[in-house]
Order: structure tokens, then C-alpha cells, then sequence
């Protein structure tokens, strides 16, 4: 009988220094959190939706563990949010500098004749016009 064609197991994953020390100190710091609300790993996966090997995985840092997994256990932990704001656009210092960088240095006018004829035409007709009308609903 013909063996079922597998596909070849997939090379070991290369990370760069700072992903895996980051995925290690994680792993440690979801043991060490669950440790302190007294949950056996079998509870946090049961809780988390998760296999217990998962949660080893996640534990030791293994770098095949879907961010998913991470998520939903951090949510059973009660630390979701504090991923959340981490990853919050206003906390994002470097992003905003670059768009920051990126603004004109000053905005021009269409030109005053299209204002001019704005203002004219409301004049004529008894209105008259404010600045903050102008800007209303921008």
C-alpha cells in the first residue's frame, strides 16, 4: 500500500533576538500571571478555549503560537485591555512624529474670488455671513 504524500515538515522558524526574548518574557509573564490567580494550565485552557499544549506553547515561548490563542488568553487573565492601549494609535509616538514630519508647511486658498462671490451673494440677499458659518459641518 503507497504512503498518502505528506508534505515535508516546515523548516525551523528564524526570529530576530528582540521577537524572541519579547515572546519569551511574554510566555513567562502569562505563567507567572496565571500562577497568581491560581489557575492550573488545564483551567486557563479549558477557559481560554485552548489545548494545554497550547498553553505550554504560549508559556515557553514558542514562536508557532497563534496570536489569537495570546489574545484569548489575556482576555481570560483580564489583561486584554492593556494589549489594546498598547497598540492604541494615539500611544504610537514614532507614527505620529512621521505624520507629523509629513504636513504641509502651510495651507493656501483657492484664491478670493470664490470666497469674495460667497460673501457677495449672501450679502445681496439680506444674509450675512460669520466665520464660524463658514466652517459648520467641516
Amino acid at each position: 500500500m503507497p504512503a498518502p504524500d505528506r508534505k515535508p515538515p516546515a523548516p525551523p522558524t528564524v526570529l530576530p533576538r528582540p521577537v524572541e526574548r519579547a515572546l519569551h518574557t511574554l510566555g513567562q509573564d502569562i505563567s507567572a500571571a496565571r500562577r497568581m490567580r491560581r489557575l492550573s494550565q488545564e483551567d486557563l485552557a479549558q477557559r481560554a478555549g485552548a489545548s494545554v499544549s497550547t498553553i505550554r506553547r504560549m508559556e515557553d515561548g514558542h514562536p508557532g503560537t497563534a496570536l489569537h490563542a495570546f489574545l484569548r488568553t489575556l482576555q481570560v487573565l483580564g489583561r486584554l485591555e492593556g494589549m489594546t492601549r498598547l497598540m492604541a494609535l494615539e500611544s504610537d509616538d514614532l507614527g505620529l512624529e512621521l505624520v507629523k514630519v509629513q504636513l504641509p508647511q502651510r495651507i493656501r486658498t483657492r484664491g478670493k474670488k470664490s470666497g469674495e462671490r460667497r460673501s457677495a451673494g449672501l450679502e445681496e440677499s439680506g444674509e450675512t455671513i460669520s466665520r464660524s458659518d463658514e466652517l459648520e459641518g467641516f
